[in-house]
């Protein structure tokens, strides 16, 4: 079965994941290609020069599927730390002063709210290069007691959803409200691209994919952490669920260039 086939702007969904300046820029808390640099040993201005292919093609393939009246949601890490939020606040995959990261549950403080929590410093907020021009954006911040009422899935809105973990869930308290409108409307293949591989994708892929949507992962639209952990994450990724035998929860790599592509016929 080709999920890219079967798909058009009625069934379908395009979602990014963590495209922020502190994992897709050098300068950015969590850079990948300083992280890349550190602890591979490869070099940064190399992998730096390959994430933002990755970015650009990720703005075109997005600014494409609007053109197609395709509905876009965006999943985004926006954390907070005790040291800015007060002690009630901090996140439990953020490392408290005095800590050592893991890089598997918990990292460095990164993608962090402004103080007052109401919107994402500039380490948090989407890469430049993936924005949609004349797009109403819809925030649905976690701490929040609701959705905004404003908060439609629609070609002309893109819904935000800022998480407090790696994944929806329990990131956001908001994602089964997601899910729900996406099956009424019968949008039940996914278009994902995003960061990284091997741990937010992976872990937002798999609740997609257990909720029973089958995913189209745009694999040069996405970027490891670890370059060593990519093809382990998408093989995992691809062997998830063979008891929905390739019709529902199945998982399809493809390029931006096939999806467009598909799109244009």
């Amino acid at each position: 079965m080709s999920l890219i086939k079967n798909l058009n702007p009625g069934n379908c969904a395009a979602i990014a994941i963590d495209c922020l300046n502190t994992f897709m820029k050098a300068d950015g808390f969590l850079s990948i290609s300083n992280y890349q640099q550190q602890v591979k040993g490869l070099k940064a201005q190399d992998v730096q020069a390959q994430i933002d292919q990755v970015a650009k093609r990720t703005g075109e393939l997005r600014r494409f599927l609007y053109d197609q009246e395709v509905p876009h949601v965006q999943f985004q890490d926006a954390h907070v730390i005790e040291s800015i939020h007060g002690k009630r606040f901090h996140s439990l995959e953020i490392t408290r002063e005095g800590e050592e990261a893991d890089f598997l549950r918990t990292f460095p403080p990164h993608a962090l709210l402004e103080k007052n929590r109401r919107f994402g410093t500039y380490d948090q907020q989407a890469i430049e290069e993936i924005t949609i021009p004349y797009k109403k954006q819809v925030l649905i911040r976690w701490f929040d007691s609701q959705m905004p009422a404003e908060a439609t899935l629609s070609p002309k809105t893109e819904l935000i959803f800022l998480k407090d973990d790696f994944c929806m869930s329990p990131g956001s308290p908001f994602i089964h409200q997601l899910f729900w409108e996406l099956r009424r409307q019968g949008r039940f293949n996914l278009i994902v691209f995003g960061v990284c591989d091997e741990i937010c994708n992976l872990r937002n892929v798999l609740l997609m994919l257990a909720a029973i949507f089958n995913v189209v992962y745009v694999e040069d639209c996405t970027y490891p952490l670890d370059p060593d952990k990519r093809d382990i994450a998408i093989n995992y990724l691809k062997n998830f669920n063979p008891l929905g035998d390739g019709s529902t929860g199945h998982f399809q790599v493809a390029s931006a260039k096939e999806v467009s592509d598909h799109f244009s016929s």
